[in-house]
C-alpha cells in the first residue's frame, strides 16, 4: 500500500521518544496511524538518558525490554554522584548508588530503571513502530498547519527538500513536536510558567582518555564547584567512551557555547587537557512550562509540546511516554465506537496534574544540587581555611541534594481525581516522591508480581480487566454484562496467593487499558451499567474531594536550593 492510498485515522506529528511511542502503543493496537516528522529521524545528540519503570513495563508490552536492557550503559557502571573542584582537583563529596545490574525494583514492580540514551532508545522503538501494519511514517515532511471540522482533521504538509505541498486526512491528531509545536501555537493554546530556570550547554563528546585522566573513579554525574558556585557537570553517557558535559549559566547569564571555549571548559572540568572528540555542542534553556489545555477538539499535544520541565530526575520524557499511553487507548475506544462522549476530555484532567507535579519535582531537583551561596575562593585554597570550606560545602550538597530512589515518581502517581475513575472507598494513601507504596486505590497503577511464574502485567491485553481475587473471588456476571452490552473489550483474570492477594486489596479490581485501576470493590457492584459508563467516558461521576495538601511535599522529597 503506498502513502496516497494509505488511509490514517490517527496522525502523529513529531517523531521523538514521545511520538513514537504514541505511534508503538497504536500500532500494538492496530490503529491506522501515520508519523510525520520534519527530520530524518537522526539523533544528533542524547537529550534524554533514562527509561523509568513506568516506561519500561510500556516497552515489556511492546516486546522491546530485552532489546533494551541489552544496550544503554554498561550494567556495572556504578552511578554515583561525585563533587569536585575539578576531576584532577579536590573531592568535595560522594553519593553511591547502585549500578543497573544490583538494581532492584520495588516491591508492586518488576522492573527497574534503565540507563539509555536517546541515540539508542529512539531507533529500538522507531524499528518497532514502523514494523507495525498500521503505522506508517513520511520523514523530512513538516506539519505547517491544521484544520478540522465534525468528521476529522486535515493537516497540511510540506515535503522539506521539494517543498511540495500536500494534504492529509484523519480523524485525530497529535502534536508531539517539542517545545516549539507548530501545532500548539496555530490552534492558540498557551504555555505558562517560569521560561528562565537556567541556560546551559550541552557538549557531547567521544573519549577513550576520559577515565584515566583523573583519579575520581567510574561515577555516573561528577558535580564541578568552583568559587562562584555550581557551574556544570560531567556525565557518563555509556560508562566507556561517551560523554557529555553541561555547563550551567551563572545568575541568570547564558552559558559559553561556542566549540572552542566549550572544549576550555570540558578541560578546566577535568583539571587537565586529555584527548576528546567534540560531536554536538547545543545551548539550551531549562524552562518550567505548563500548556493551559491539552486538546481543542480533534487536535491533542503530547510530551514537551505542553510540559517543559529541568532533566532532573528524568522525569520529561518519561511524563511524555506516559502521555501517550493515556491517550492511546482513548482513541482506540472513540473509533472503535465504545469510548462516551467525556472520554477524551479525562485526557487532561489525569495528565496534568502529572505534569505539573513532576515540573515542580524536577525544579526542586535541579536546584538542589546547586548553591544559593557560592563557597568563594577560599575552596581551592591548599590550606587550613580551604579543607574547612570544603568539607562545609560537601557537607551542604550532601544534605540537600536528592537522594535516590525516586520510584514514587516513576509509578506512585496516581488520577484520583479522574472523571473516568470511581471514587476510592477510602482516604486516599499519601502521596511520596521518593518510595513507590502499591496500591489499587482507583487511579492508581495496578500493581506488578507474578501469577504462576510470570508477571501479571504480562497478562493484561488492550482492553479492560476484572482482576478478580483470592481462592473463591465474587462473580461479576453483572459487570461483564454490562460491558458486553456497550461493546467494552473485558477479560476476566483470576490470582491468587498471599502476595498477589495482599497487593491487589480488593477482591474484585477494574483495571483499564493503560494499567491504571478504574474500579476496586469486595463485591460485585450494584449498579455495573453505571459503572461501565464512567469508565469508558458515557456518564459523568462526581470527582472525590481533594486535599489541598494531596502532592505536598514529604521529608523524603526534593529539597530546597542551599
Amino acid at each position: 500500500m503506498t502513502h496516497s492510498e494509505f488511509k490514517p485515522r490517527v496522525i502523529v506529528v513529531g517523531a521523538g521518544p514521545v511520538g513514537l511511542a504514541l505511534a508503538a502503543d497504536l500500532g500494538w493496537r492496530g490503529v491506522p496511524t501515520l508519523l510525520v516528522d520534519k527530520g530524518t529521524g537522526e539523533v544528533p545528540q542524547p537529550k534524554t538518558s533514562g527509561v523509568n519503570i513506568r516506561t519500561m513495563e510500556y516497552c515489556r508490552r511492546w516486546g522491546l525490554r530485552a532489546r533494551i536492557r541489552a544496550h544503554g550503559m554498561a550494567k556495572d557502571y556504578p552511578r554515583d554522584r561525585v563533587w569536585v573542584t575539578s576531576l584532577n582537583g579536590y573531592e568535595l563529596a560522594r553519593q553511591t548508588a547502585p549500578s543497573l545490574a544490583d538494581d532492584v525494583a520495588p516491591r508492586g514492580a518488576l522492573e527497574t530503571f534503565m540507563r539509555i540514551h536517546q541515540t539508542e532508545f529512539d531507533p529500538i522503538l522507531r524499528d518497532y513502530a514502523l514494523k507495525c501494519p498500521s503505522v506508517r511514517a513520511m520523514y523530512l515532511t513538516q506539519c505547517v498547519g491544521v484544520t478540522q471540522d465534525d468528521e476529522g482533521v486535515t493537516a497540511e504538509l510540506i515535503d522539506v527538500p521539494t517543498g511540495a505541498r500536500s494534504v492529509a486526512r484523519a480523524d485525530y491528531i497529535v502534536s508531539c513536536e517539542g517545545a516549539g509545536s507548530v501545532i500548539r501555537k496555530s490552534i492558540g493554546i498557551e504555555l505558562a510558567g517560569n521560561w528562565n530556570v537556567n541556560h546551559s550547554t550541552n557538549a557531547y563528546f567521544r573519549s577513550n582518555e576520559f577515565l584515566s585522566a583523573h583519579d575520581k573513579g567510574r561515577a555516573l554525574f561528577y558535580n564541578v564547584v568552583g568559587p562562584e558556585g555550581s557551574c556544570g557537570y560531567l556525565f557518563a553517557v555509556n560508562g566507556t567512551d561517551l560523554w557529555q558535559a553541561q555547563i550551567l549559566g551563572i545568575n541568570g547569564e547564558k552559558a559559553t557555547a561556542s566549540r572552542e571555549e566549550v572544549a576550555d571548559v570540558i578541560r578546566r572540568f577535568v583539571g587537565r587537557d586529555f584527548a576528546f572528540d567534540l560531536l554536538d555542542v547545543t545551548p539550551w534553556t531549562r524552562r518550567r512550562l505548563l500548556a493551559d489545555r491539552y486538546r481543542i477538539g480533534r487536535v491533542f499535544l503530547a510530551g514537551d509540546a505542553i510540559h517543559q520541565m529541568p532533566p532532573s530526575g528524568t522525569l520529561g520524557m518519561n511524563t511524555g511516554v506516559a502521555d501517550a499511553t493515556n491517550l492511546s487507548w482513548k482513541l482506540e475506544a472513540m473509533l472503535a465506537g465504545w469510548g462516551g462522549a467525556g472520554l477524551l476530555d479525562s485526557y487532561q484532567a489525569e495528565r496534568r496534574p502529572v505534569a505539573e507535579r513532576n515540573a515542580e519535582a524536577a525544579v526542586a531537583m535541579f536546584q538542589s544540587g546547586r548553591m544559593k551561596a557560592p563557597p568563594g575562593p577560599a575552596i581551592l585554597d591548599d590550606g587550613d581555611e580551604g579543607a574547612r570550606v570544603r568539607a562545609a560545602t560537601g557537607a551542604r550538597l550532601l544534605a540537600h541534594a536528592t537522594h535516590p530512589p525516586t520510584e514514587g515518581m516513576q509509578i506512585g502517581y496516581r488520577y484520583e481525581d479522574s472523571p473516568i475513575c470511581l471514587p476510592g472507598d477510602m482516604p486516599s494513601p499519601p502521596s511520596d516522591y521518593q518510595h513507590y507504596r502499591p496500591t489499587t486505590y482507583p487511579g492508581a497503577r495496578a500493581p506488578d508480581g507474578y501469577l504462576d511464574g510470570n508477571p501479571i502485567l504480562d497478562r493484561f491485553g488492550r482492553g479492560f480487566v476484572l482482576v478478580r481475587v483470592g481462592a473463591r473471588p465474587p462473580d461479576c456476571d453483572g459487570l461483564v454484562a454490562a460491558a458486553a452490552a456497550c461493546g467494552v473489550p473485558l477479560t476476566q483474570l483470576d490470582v491468587g496467593g498471599p502476595d498477589l492477594e495482599e497487593l491487589y486489596e480488593r477482591r474484585l479490581v477494574l483495571v483499564r487499558p493503560d494499567g491504571h485501576v478504574a474500579w476496586r470493590g469486595d463485591a460485585p457492584p450494584a449498579d455495573p451499567r453505571m459503572v461501565i459508563d464512567v469508565v469508558r467516558g458515557a456518564r459523568p461521576v462526581q470527582p472525590q474531594a481533594v486535599a489541598e495538601s494531596r502532592f505536598a511535599q514529604t521529608s523524603d522529597e526534593p529539597n530546597v536550593p542551599i
